[in-house]
């Protein structure tokens, strides 16, 4: 069962992306529940389980999309997505801190909407996904999401992920074929970046969210450049 839930305090527009919604969710068979709300207040005095995106408007009285935001990140940091709508795009730098999926421009259309929520859906149903590394006596299983970025020294090889790092021997050439369908940039010709991670760049350095920071070669970096505002534009529709 897939769950997304709507808070927008427009009856109008709430009904419109309910509908929607239930059109894209049933074009693609997907088993669904969506469940909506008027305000942050009323999200929050009923707080829903087990949600996988929720749809938030930005401009709501009293408490307000980016605020909504905010506390769904300190109740569920990593495994909910948050779409925004809104008529501005004032506040597309303070969505990087609540790490926002997608902004959708009002009015809203249906194909847009369509786009990104079937794209959003993938990319949950893509977390699960992992890859195996040989490590001597063990094999790893380390989920790909989870993975920052990966480092070489000759055949030294450092896995970093948000739940630690792995040692292991490998080539560049095997890790970059093993990941070649997630969004991974050779940003170096010893360094792999997982793109959902760069918060911004510099000269020749890509910072991460977690505050680390990554070596852009010279070469690379114009091509670098491309993919991260490509990237950063896909979630502005």
């Amino acid at each position: 069962m897939f769950k997304i839930a709507v808070c927008e305090d427009e009856k109008d527009q709430r009904e419109l992306i309910k509908d929607y919604l239930t059109k894209i969710l049933d074009e693609i068979n997907l088993s669904y529940e969506i469940i909506t709300f008027s305000s942050g207040e009323e999200l929050f005095e009923n707080y829903p389980n087990d949600v996988d995106i929720f749809v938030l408007d930005i401009l709501m009285d009293e408490i307000n999309g980016m605020d909504i935001a905010r506390k769904i990140r300190e109740i569920d940091d990593k495994n909910v997505e948050i779409i925004f709508t809104t008529s501005l795009v004032d506040y597309i730098q303070e969505g990087y801190e609540v790490r926002a999926y997608r902004y959708l421009l009002k009015p809203l259309k249906y194909e847009d909407l369509k786009k990104h929520i079937t794209s959003c859906i993938n990319e949950i149903s893509n977390r699960n996904k992992y890859i195996l590394v040989d490590n001597k006596s063990s094999i790893l299983k380390i989920k790909v999401n989870e993975i920052t970025y990966i480092e070489i020294k000759k055949r030294d090889m450092t896995i970093y992920t948000t739940r630690g790092n792995y040692q292991i021997k490998s080539t560049m050439d095997k890790i970059e074929k093993d990941l070649e369908n997630h969004n991974f940039y050779r940003c170096h010709k010893s360094f792999l970046v997982n793109m959902e991670y760069v918060d911004n760049i510099k000269q020749y350095i890509a910072k991460l969210e977690n505050k680390e920071e990554v070596p852009i070669s010279r070469h690379r970096f114009k091509d670098f450049k491309i993919k991260f505002f490509r990237s950063m534009g896909d979630k502005l529709c």
